[in-house]
């Protein structure tokens, strides 16, 4: 049991409260940010002053700034099996120590929005623009004496007892004459398009009821890929249910680098088109390796985007201004987010993050298209620019082969 199931939100500011002050307690760095902004701990945290509690900027975890052992908790980094590192679309990844019952919260808020914004758990069909696992663990760094691995590795395991096909591959005969051509080593990765094409294919025959998940930047340049060159549609009617998360749509994922924007209404209208499906069949997930909170979105035609919603039994957001970093009250302004939670923070100073992504709250209460209660939110931008790792890129892109 963990501690959602055993609290369920329902004491959220007095749990909020009490995590505010351990971190403090046991945590330096968050101890010395307290003391900056001469926090009152025994002041009564609720929805009217989450602005004046200490939050940490998303640059403490990054790499080149060495904060983030300093981030941990109490004794957090002996009992430490390993570190979680963003996928970096700078070269500088956010690393994050997480015991593991802080992870069983992560993997909980994840499962949590695949399930409710799509049928997660009615559905056990899954194509993944993704990796298998044991890939992933081969890439890996050492901090500290710890190995450390993409946030992915941990959270892998929600998709347990599905039929999965992953189709995100190594093609070694490339990565070979890609070396002996460049001179550098890098691997070339790519979509198994022949293994794509018998799946939807079986898929389509068998009326499967299918999940098709990962980064829009794979599955839009993939798929757009396939039907110019195939001028194949699927009739997967009112089974076929699309997942997207992990950022991509500004071209940029991690250590890959596409070049162009993926255009959000574009995406949903081809993916309607070549599956026959309906727009109430996409889910986004917004999440970052520096927070556990994670917030799922269903499509809306009012705002031609994505709408994230926030549950209030696990989180609250905050927009600041841009320029002040002060608390925005209102809606449709632009501000930098951030994630505040006292849950799955046990191992490290993450109750407070601030984040370098732009959005637009909507609305604070409720959401006017599907009646879900919380704040509602667009993603509009980033404060730094997502450039990839360039010329010291670990991979090569070979987006679709038959």
């Amino acid at each position: 049991m963990n501690e959602y199931t055993k609290k369920n939100g329902k004491n959220f500011f007095q749990d909020l409260s009490l995590t505010i002050k351990e971190t403090a307690n046991d945590c330096e760095l968050y101890q010395k940010l307290c003391k900056d902004v001469d926090y009152d701990f025994n002041r009564p945290v609720n929805e009217s002053n989450l602005g004046d509690i200490p939050y940490v900027p998303w640059s403490f975890f990054k790499q080149s700034n060495n904060k983030f052992k300093q981030l941990l908790r109490g004794n957090t980094f002996e009992k430490l099996d390993y570190w979680m590192e963003s996928s970096s679309t700078s070269g500088d990844p956010s690393i994050v120590g997480r015991l593991q019952s802080d992870i069983e919260v992560l993997k909980q808020n994840y499962n949590r929005v695949f399930t409710e914004f799509s049928e997660k758990d009615k559905v056990k069909n899954l194509i993944l623009f993704a990796p298998k696992k044991r890939f992933i663990e081969k890439i890996k760094h050492t901090f500290y004496g710890k190995d450390s691995y993409l946030l992915y590795k941990s959270i892998v395991d929600i998709w347990y007892g599905k039929d999965i096909h992953y189709l995100l591959q190594f093609f070694l005969g490339k990565t070979i004459l890609n070396m002996v051509k460049t001179l550098k080593a890098r691997a070339v990765i790519g979509i198994n398009g022949k293994k794509l094409e018998d799946e939807l294919n079986r898929v389509e025959k068998n009326k499967i009821p299918t999940i098709m998940a990962n980064s829009p930047l794979w599955m839009h340049k993939v798929l757009k890929d396939f039907y110019e060159k195939k001028k194949k549609t699927f009739d997967m009617s009112d089974r076929f249910y699309i997942i997207t998360g992990g950022g991509g749509w500004d071209g940029v994922k991690g250590r890959i680098k596409m070049g162009n924007r993926v255009d959000k209404t574009e995406f949903v209208e081809q993916m309607c088109k070549m599956f026959n499906i309906t727009k109430d069949k996409f889910c986004d997930n917004f999440a970052a390796t520096e927070s556990p909170l994670a917030c799922g979105a269903h499509w809306s035609d009012k705002y031609d985007d994505f709408l994230f919603h926030v549950d209030k039994k696990y989180g609250r957001i905050l927009a600041r201004d841009i320029n002040t970093l002060e608390p925005i009250t209102q809606t449709g302004k632009p501000g930098v987010l951030e994630l505040i939670t006292p849950y799955g923070v046990k191992s490290y100073a993450g109750v407070a993050v601030l984040l370098d992504d732009i959005i637009q709250i909507e609305n604070w209460e409720r959401c006017s298209e599907c009646g879900r209660e919380g704040s509602i939110f667009r993603i509009t931008g980033r404060l730094t620019p997502s450039i990839g790792k360039g010329c010291s890129s670990l991979f090569s892109m070979d987006a679709y082969k038959l």
